[in-house]
């Protein structure tokens, strides 16, 4: 019997939605951002020829407005800087989302064939990394290759940019301290953890996460049959009897 099938329709029907998402994110949305140096030196420019308007050589120091209109121009880029990183975090946790819900959709498909009722709550309930735990078990290969860590940070990622402080940002920052750019760990004796705000995702840092989604589709074997199967986690069946009686408390009493 067949425990996982994953043919050439599913990874057109999977992979399609991800690659117009990722397409329209960088064309209609990251693009915007892609000359915000030349848009901070034009407001710059700008802000200085209006003090000019009002400029006079008596009473007022050239080097002032200079100044004044640096500071303009670095305001602007500034802020288009940190608008720049909301939206690709945004975007970072809306193509995460989108590849989350499609593949647990997919794999309650091909679990409700071999195990009871509650694998389907089961599998909308559990963490991220339990949901790798159960694909490993059907004899898929995923952490060992060279596009889970990608996969890793960004769920963590996308925790700390929806709930700031707690265990994900702990672990992004340990593991995947390139996303907090401006963070210095301090000394070995008093190491110190960066601020959630801190958070930062390039678009080169994008595109790769986008990269490692593309290839944890292409990396699903076509079937997987019962000879295929590894250990069973060890937290699955005290979870599957939990949720089983939780179906059976909560089922609708035919009257």
């Amino acid at each position: 019997m067949n425990i996982f099938n994953f043919d050439k329709f599913d990874l057109r029907v999977l992979l399609g939605p991800h690659k117009f998402y990722v397409l329209q994110a960088k064309q209609r949305l990251l693009s915007q951002f892609n000359d915000i140096s030349r848009e901070a030196d034009e407001v710059e420019k700008q802000h200085y020829e209006k003090l000019g308007q009002f400029f006079d050589p008596d009473r007022d120091d050239p080097a002032d407005s200079y100044e004044a209109a640096y500071q303009e121009g670095i305001s602007h880029y500034i802020a288009l800087d940190e608008m720049r990183n909301t939206v690709t975090l945004a975007l970072t946790a809306g193509m995460f989302h989108q590849f989350d819900k499609a593949l647990r959709e997919k794999m309650v498909m091909e679990f409700r064939r071999w195990q009871p009722a509650a694998v389907d709550p089961l599998i909308w309930n559990i963490d991220f990394p339990e949901l790798v735990e159960l694909l490993e078990w059907t004899g898929i290969d995923i952490k060992s290759k060279t596009f889970y860590e990608k996969i890793e940070a960004c769920q963590l990622l996308v925790n700390v940019y929806k709930h700031g402080k707690g265990r994900s940002h702990t672990e992004l920052a340990g593991k995947y301290p390139q996303y907090y750019p401006n963070y210095t760990p301090g000394t070995v004796r008093r190491k110190t953890l960066p601020r959630p705000e801190q958070l930062k995702v390039s678009e080169a840092q994008f595109t790769d996460i986008a990269d490692a989604i593309r290839d944890f589709w292409l990396n699903i074997p076509e079937f997987r049959n019962e000879s295929h199967l590894r250990d069973q986690p060890e937290w699955f069946d005290k979870e599957m009897k939990r949720f089983d009686r939780y179906l059976k408390k909560n089922a609708v009493k035919k009257p």
